[in-house]
């Protein structure tokens, strides 16, 4: 249950990593100074960070790892943090930026919101802090550049968004502090979003890595409450951190005061529960003999709305919060709430999207409710890590139905087409399918009746847990979970979910249901915009006018670049209504920031380039469409099931749509499918039995029996591929399996056969879209003995391949660990 951590390995003073607890003119003579005067300069900086922990900030103590992440900090090493919600990890830069002589920490923040909740705290006990931001007044930006030229600069922490950080003005900045020896450290907060694997990716954030480019030897913290192995690994190495010069810590995940409950449900109305809502939360208020404060998660800023009127029309004291709403509002909602849930006014709940919580310091939340299924279980864990701040009891509910799988898996698919968009208009990294991994975990966890809510979730973010043995599992769980308390009761209620064969003839209705609706990433704006552009300027939206105020709405940043909120995505650089992104600094990007432009104008016909209509072509990249050389697909029904292509500009041509052979794709014949009795004796396999099953069995939008038939068939291939004694025999060695027992070998192969049968059933929309995606992952499969598919550079063409053998790679990890 201890929290784990990695020291820099003989870190030396060859680093030449500035202090910033002292003089500069002295730290260049730091390579004469004696081991003692060092050991002594390192104790009085101990000494001023607990001064600052105790009289600045008012604590008694540390708390957790953060006593050794603070002096690791102040040593100068690189340091990485991962810890839940509530272990306090602003303390661990906020500390050693305080306690500094001289010089200015520089934060890097992903959400307003957050920005403005921890200046305003730092301002209350008089620490100079400053937040660089699109809502940054001209005075107070011409005070900072002022404050920062002056050579020795009051300002201890400057929060800055991360479209802010890559943009000229501000990296002028940085390089004048770094002329000075006044630039102490670069903080990276909410250091996910800078993976393209992890729940919240945000391009701008992927540019950060070249800050140790330019400024070699200033340190750099990353911190972060929800990143699995794989995503700590791509955190580091987007950073560009050396392990050897990396103080890591790892907390925990458990949070042994929160009770985990899934409510199941069986209506494909997503209004049904909020009579369960609202006698949830009056039942708590009645029992406590006043309010408490709680927070709502919706997908979509209507529900948001529609449900805070509704528990307001019951008497609640109840708000919304989502970027639809102008930023005023939002901070008067936020004072609201922070002083609500007392009973003596106040805001007690908010109906949220997902635009609140990160970094939402309030420790009395009591209850935390999840309307819809989230996005991504990292994200569940994220949010549900709002509550009980305090040490205290607070409950955490999931209301789950199957329907809503079926919308969530259309909004999922979405969200990769806006990347895949993204990608294109920002020169940024292809999308990756962790999305789908992600929700199919947070799927299986909500399904889940025989393992304990806390258990699982640990499993989830790498931690080894013998669940085998009860008293194992009581340290992470005393009955605070529905599993645990009441596991009979648990199951009956889990047989009130939808039966699959009912779910399964609404599936039509629930995508368009997913379809009618806009998520706060702005995905029903992307299909319309791309449906409405046939329609021309009629088809506007008003909501989306410019008149509007929309623009001051969103994340930091997001007025100058990202995804466009009006009627229309245009390519069309000579568009005169068109919006450059900011100019940076960096060299790597004075090209790319001139490619995208985003136009606000009337909607115009979407021009595709080259580039993206090459990444659409992918059989295992887009979500709509997975066109092979032998087996393309066409709608020819337009149903709305499948989302209507795009329009394509006339100056381009159209090579991704033709026609589909009406041939069963998966039958013996097939030069890929499962092989038949005339193959050679030396390709012949008979497939060993395996206890891994498909996931989600229940969903019925594609048949069991052709299900089975792929996964069976890319078992075929993996076996094949194996088994083939030209490289076979290599590919194991490449793996780390070659002296593995061949029960290991079958599971390895088994369970990645169920994971990439899963992949083409999250992206179909259609049987026919599923046959020819699985078609084209054969081949991607078979083609995985290519040795250029195991080198982790190169061109596109092999990009399916690779994902293959990482998926590989890691199901090989995962069954030596397990």
């Amino acid at each position: 249950m201890d929290s784990t951590s990695t020291s820099p390995s003989s870190r030396g003073e060859s680093k030449s990593l500035r202090s910033p607890f002292s003089d500069p003119s002295i730290e260049k003579l730091s390579n004469v100074s004696t081991p003692q005067d060092r050991r002594k300069k390192r104790s009085r900086a101990a000494d001023d960070c607990w001064n600052v922990l105790t009289e600045t900030f008012g604590h008694s103590e540390y708390k957790g790892k953060q006593k050794e992440i603070v002096h690791a900090a102040v040593h100068g090493a690189d340091v990485f943090v991962l810890a839940p919600t509530g272990m306090g990890k602003s303390i661990c830069f906020q500390v050693p930026a305080i306690a500094a002589q001289h010089g200015v920490t520089v934060v890097v923040s992903p959400l307003l919101a957050l920005m403005k909740n921890q200046v305003a705290k730092l301002r209350r006990a008089d620490i100079c802090v400053v937040a660089f931001t699109s809502e940054t007044s001209r005075e107070e930006k011409q005070d900072l550049v002022q404050d920062l030229h002056s050579g020795d600069p009051t300002t201890r922490l400057l929060y800055v968004s991360p479209e802010k950080f890559c943009a000229a003005e501000f990296t002028k900045m940085l390089a004048v502090l770094y002329e000075q020896e006044r630039l102490n450290r670069l903080v990276v907060d909410e250091a996910h979003c800078i993976s393209e694997w992890g729940h919240d990716f945000r391009a701008e954030y992927r540019r950060l890595g070249l800050f140790r480019d330019r400024y070699p030897n200033i340190p750099i913290m990353a911190l972060t409450a929800t990143a699995t192995p794989a995503v700590q690994d791509d955190i580091v190495r987007s950073l560009k951190i050396s392990e050897g010069n990396l103080f890591k810590v790892v907390h925990p995940f458990n949070r042994e005061n929160l009770f985990y409950e899934v409510r199941y449900l069986s209506s494909p109305d997503p209004d049904a529960h909020k009579v369960d809502v609202f006698e949830y939360i009056s039942g708590l208020h009645r029992r406590r003999g006043q309010p408490s404060s709680g927070i709502i998660y919706c997908r979509t800023r209507a529900r948001c709305d529609d449900l805070s009127a509704y528990l307001r029309g019951k008497g609640l004291n109840a708000r919304p919060y989502h970027r639809g709403i102008r930023p005023s509002v939002l901070d008067r909602t936020l004072e609201d709430w922070a002083c609500g849930g007392t009973g003596k006014g106040g805001v007690d709940v908010v109906c949220a999207t997902i635009a609140f919580g990160m970094g939402i310091d309030k420790a009395d939340v009591r209850y935390i409710l999840h309307y819809d299924l989230p996005k991504s279980f990292e994200g569940y864990y994220q949010e549900t890590g709002r509550g009980g701040r305090d040490g205290l009891p607070s409950k955490c509910i999931l209301f789950y139905s199957r329907e809503d799988v079926v919308r969530v898996q259309k909004w999922v698919g979405g969200s990769h087409e806006k990347r895949l968009m993204r990608a294109e208009s920002m020169e940024g990294p292809m999308p990756s399918q962790r999305a789908i991994n992600s929700l199919r975990a947070l799927i299986n966890f909500a399904e889940g009746v025989d393992t304990c809510r806390h258990v699982a979730i640990c499993k989830y973010f790498g931690e080894k847990i013998d669940s085998s043995k009860p008293e194992v599992v009581k340290r992470y769980c005393n009955d605070m979970c529905d599993v645990c308390k009441s596991p009979e009761k648990t199951k009956r209620r889990k047989l009130e979910l939808s039966s699959q064969e009912l779910v399964s003839s609404q599936t039509a209705m629930l995508q368009r249901q997913a379809d009618s609706t806009e998520d706060e990433d702005g995905y029903f704006r992307i299909q319309e915009s791309i449906r409405g552009n046939a329609a021309g300027p009629s088809s506007a939206n008003p909501r989306n006018d410019m008149s509007s105020g929309w623009r001051s709405n969103f994340r930091a940043g997001d007025e100058s670049h990202g995804i466009d909120r009006s009627n229309t995505i245009s390519m069309n650089t000579t568009s005169s209504g068109s919006r450059k992104r900011p100019t940076s600094a960096f060299p790597d990007d004075q090209n790319r920031s001139k490619k995208a432009k985003i136009s606000f104008s009337t909607p115009a016909p979407l021009g595709m380039s080259s580039r993206l209509r090459q990444s659409l072509n992918k059989p295992f990249r887009s979500p709509f469409r997975t066109p092979s050389s032998e087996h393309t697909l066409q709608d020819r029904s337009h149903s709305i099931t499948e989302p209507p292509a795009p329009t394509i500009h006339e100056a381009e041509e159209v090579h991704d749509v033709v026609e589909i052979s009406s041939e069963p794709p998966l039958e013996a014949s097939d030069e890929e499918s499962v092989p038949s009795a005339d193959d050679d004796e030396e390709t012949r396999i008979e497939l060993p039995q395996t206890d891994v099953e498909m996931d989600v069995l229940f969903s019925r939008k594609i048949s069991l029996p052709l299900r089975m038939q792929t996964f069976t068939s890319i078992r075929t291939v993996l076996h094949r591929t194996f088994a083939d004694t030209t490289s076979g025999d290599h590919l194991w060695e490449k793996l780390n399996l070659s002296e593995a027992t061949e029960e290991l070998k079958n599971d390895v192969l088994a369970r990645v056969a169920r994971d990439l049968e899963f992949g083409l059933h999250s992206l179909s929309s259609t049987e026919e879209g599923y046959k020819a995606r699985s078609l084209t992952q054969l081949k991607i499969v078979r083609a995985v003995r290519n040795a250029a598919a195991w080198k982790t550079t190169g061109g596109d063409d092999l990009e399916n391949e690779r994902e293959v053998v990482q998926l590989l790679m890691r199901t090989c990890t995962d069954s030596q660990k397990g």
